[in-house]
């Protein structure tokens, strides 16, 4: 009984280094989506700001082949602390309608970096990223099916949820108040007080014109209107002032970079209560 709950502990102490690492991965393709978003921006031809091509790009190198089989276990790890935090509920918030949001938040949160964890290797084994356009190929299978359509809209929304989730913790600061900053100066408290800001605005940015382009592509009944986030960061380049606003998202994506090392190094990840 006793080495059953050492090893239960070890287990969640293992967990908890691996969310901690995984917070460094997410540093990594946000800093790297920010740097292609700043290129393409200039109009680089070969700068392709997409999680995806992140991962591409350091197949290229040994020493990025390394770094993706450590992404690919950090990753791994993030997807099992987010669905202990599902079951387990350590931060305590409860079934009402803001714990289910942040349930919400998690199984997301778990779904898409359990499959950038899963792409990551996949590449490692040499065996390809796969079709850029899995967004489109599912929506345009579910308006082929009776009230698939109605689906693909539930889906939209509830990016569009999520997004609204994001902008709540840039806005309100409610993560940035989580760090635990002792020693930490005032102007390092501020600089990640803006990092937390501009980075959830960001990312929020992001998955609400996901989901609107899904609810859009729904409505029309044309899976072209579906874009997923890597399409939305390119799009922004083709409004009015697209090259300054492109910079702006750049910038968003390295300051959301840096808040997650801040996340890896301050943040209290709770598995043992």
């Amino acid at each position: 009984m006793i080495a059953t709950e050492t090893i239960k502990q070890r287990s969640l102490q293992g967990i908890e280094r691996l969310a901690k690492a995984s917070y460094i991965a997410k540093a990594v393709f946000y800093g790297s989506i920010a740097v292609f978003t700043a290129k393409f921006a200039f109009g680089e031809r070969n700068a392709d700001p997409s999680r995806k091509q992140v991962l591409e790009q350091l197949t290229i190198s040994p020493f990025g082949k390394v770094l993706i089989a450590f992404i690919a276990v950090a990753l791994a790890g993030h997807t099992l602390w987010r669905l202990f935090e599902i079951w387990n509920d350590p931060y305590k918030k409860g079934n009402g309608p803001g714990g289910w949001l942040y349930r919400l938040n998690y199984t997301l949160s778990a779904i898409t970096y359990g499959g950038l964890g899963f792409t990551a290797v996949k590449l490692l084994l040499g065996k390809g990223s796969g079709d850029d356009n899995q967004k489109q190929i599912w929506v345009a299978k579910l308006l082929q099916i009776e009230g698939g359509d109605w689906l693909v809209i539930l889906v939209g929304s509830i990016f569009i949820t999520w997004a609204g989730i994001q902008f709540y913790k840039g806005l309100s600061g409610c993560v940035y108040k989580g760090l635990q900053l002792e020693g930490v100066n005032r102007i390092g408290k501020g600089f990640l007080w803006l990092c937390g800001l501009v980075g959830f605005l960001t990312v929020g940015s992001t998955l609400a014109g996901t989901g609107w382009y899904l609810i859009k592509g729904a409505l029309a009944k044309d899976p072209h209107w579906v874009k997923n986030m890597d399409d939305i960061i390119k799009a922004v380049k083709t409004l009015p002032g697209g090259w300054g606003l492109q910079l702006g998202v750049a910038t968003g994506f390295l300051l959301m970079g840096c808040f997650m090392l801040a996340m890896a190094r301050y943040f209290p990840v709770k598995t043992i209560e």
